[in-house]
C-alpha cells in the first residue's frame, strides 16, 4: 500500500505540475476553440479574469506538496474541489475524456484515505 500510495502522489503531482507550468508559461500552444455548453463554460471563467489564475496558482502548490511529499495532506485537500469540477466538468459538460477526469478524482480521494489518519480530528464529532 505504501508504494502504491507514493506512486498515485507523485503521478497526481506530476499531472497537476504540468497541468499549471503550461498553463503559465503557454507551453500547449494554441487550443482548438471549445464549441457548444463549454464555449459558454469557458467564456464565464475567462470573463471572471481570475479563476484560471486561481485554480492553476492552487495546482501548481498542491502538485509540489505532492511531489515533494511535504504537507501532502494538505496539498490533497486544497486539490479535492479543482479534481472535483474537473470530473463535473468533463462528465456534465463535455462528456468526454471521462476516463482521465476520473482517474485524477479517484487518485486524490485514494490520498486522502491512504492518510486518513491525519484527517481523523478534522471530521471528528
Amino acid at each position: 500500500m505504501k508504494i502504491a500510495t507514493i506512486i498515485v502522489r507523485v503521478l497526481l503531482g506530476a499531472l497537476m505540475l504540468f497541468a499549471s507550468i503550461s498553463y503559465f508559461f503557454n507551453l500547449m500552444g494554441e487550443q482548438p476553440e471549445p464549441t457548444g455548453d463549454l464555449a459558454t463554460l469557458m467564456a464565464g471563467f475567462m470573463a471572471s479574469k481570475y479563476i484560471f489564475p486561481v485554480a492553476k496558482t492552487i495546482e501548481l502548490l498542491a502538485g509540489l506538496m505532492l511531489v515533494s511529499g511535504k504537507f501532502v495532506r494538505l496539498g490533497t485537500i486544497i486539490l479535492l474541489p479543482i479534481s472535483i469540477n474537473i470530473f463535473l466538468i468533463h462528465v456534465v459538460v463535455t462528456g468526454t475524456d471521462i476516463p482521465m477526469a476520473a482517474a485524477i478524482l479517484f487518485a486524490n480521494v485514494f490520498l486522502i484515505y491512504a492518510n486518513w489518519d491525519g484527517f481523523k480530528e478534522i471530521v471528528k464529532p
